[in-house]
């Protein structure tokens, strides 16, 4: 038996959008159905929608296509209008925290409190005192949230929550490997136009950043390496129509494209480490579309000393064989990530 109010989990990505239908039912999750759609490079900038026009049509055709009757939907944001702070307040209540909410998180946000929509979620008790406790501030440009909201309602959808990126994967990861051994896990997502970080410390979120790259920058390098159109250049990237392509060359512009990747991602989670007293990140979950970047797994385990994996989001998940291939399954499944955590955001959310 499923039950209702199944949120639609659509990830609107830089290059493409995601969108994940799955249903809860009494023995876990079951995928109904999944799809992908490209939109051209210039439709979404920095996270920005810059095409609202293309991305409604995109989002409709994917619905269309995958013929899902659900309307309510989940999303999410990142990036540089998007502010997650870690702040230590005296003890409250949750009531007492909304009361004061604006006050208290003035002081940690870089925006014009009037200008974003705020949440807060305490963490609990601090470590260092017990009259005080961890509260996580999250802010995001209230034009932003509107611009993600309107395209989903322009597309027929109903939106009904707005999520972070970072906090999509921590859904993902808390549902797909409930029974993982390690105390302190990072979470990386490496898309598009960002890579998204979130360490987790037994279940719960400690640190989040977003760094602005991806793999749009491979991209245009190969573009211009090649004198090819952008879309040849991502089939390149991907492996596929090197027909008279210089492998030598390419695979040199993989390994360079590696070691940036890997030195942002190292110099975020050093200085997350630099906050911490005798912690240490026990393993690495690796997602996104650009988490396939030859050699990328190798030199980041190599680099950090820290164990990695490309993350499953369907780990836990149940999907029909006969439904959806396997291999592609194998394939798709870094990039679905953040869509499947907002997938599974709707289960218990009431409306």
């Amino acid at each position: 038996m499923l039950f209702e109010k199944n949120l639609l989990g659509l990830d609107i990505g830089s290059q493409s959008i995601k969108m994940v239908d799955i249903a809860k039912t009494r023995t876990g999750y079951e995928l109904k159905a999944f799809g992908l759609g490209l939109i051209p490079s210039e439709c979404i900038v920095d996270k920005d929608i810059m095409d609202s026009e293309t991305v409604v049509d995109t989002v409709k055709n994917l619905r269309e296509n995958l013929k899902i009757r659900s309307r309510g939907t989940a999303s999410a944001i990142s990036g540089h209008s998007v502010i997650v702070k870690k702040a230590e307040l005296p003890l409250m209540s949750e009531a007492e925290l909304r009361q004061t909410l604006l006050i208290e998180a003035e002081q940690y946000i870089p925006f014009d409190i009037n200008d974003v929509y705020l949440d807060s979620f305490i963490l609990g008790e601090s470590l260092e005192r017990s009259d005080m406790m961890d509260v996580l501030f999250v802010a995001a440009k209230k034009e932003l949230v509107d611009d993600y909201a309107s395209a989903v309602r322009n597309a027929g959808l109903k939106p009904m929550l707005m999520d972070i990126d970072v906090f999509s994967m921590e859904t993902m990861y808390e549902v797909n490997y409930p029974d993982a051994p390690e105390s302190i896990v990072a979470l990386v997502n490496a898309g598009a136009s960002m890579i998204n970080i979130n360490v987790l410390k037994e279940g719960m979120s400690i640190f989040a950043r977003d760094i602005s790259m991806g793999g749009r920058q491979l991209t245009e390098r190969i573009q211009r390496e090649f004198g090819v159109s952008y879309e040849r250049a991502e089939n390149i990237k991907t492996g596929a129509n090197i027909e008279g392509i210089d492998l030598e060359k390419i695979n040199y512009i993989f390994k360079m494209a590696a070691e940036t990747y890997v030195q942002e991602i190292r110099r975020t989670l050093d200085f997350f480490l630099s906050t911490m007293v005798n912690e240490n990140i026990e393993k690495i979950y690796l997602s996104g579309g650009s988490s396939r970047i030859p050699g990328l797994v190798k030199l980041l385990e190599k680099q950090m000393e820290i164990p990695v994996e490309k993350v499953n989001p369907f780990n836990n998940i149940k999907w029909d064989d006969r439904v959806f291939d396997p291999e592609y399954m194998a394939y798709i499944a870094p990039q679905m990530a953040v869509a499947v955590g907002l997938a599974l955001r709707r289960a218990d959310y009431k409306w």
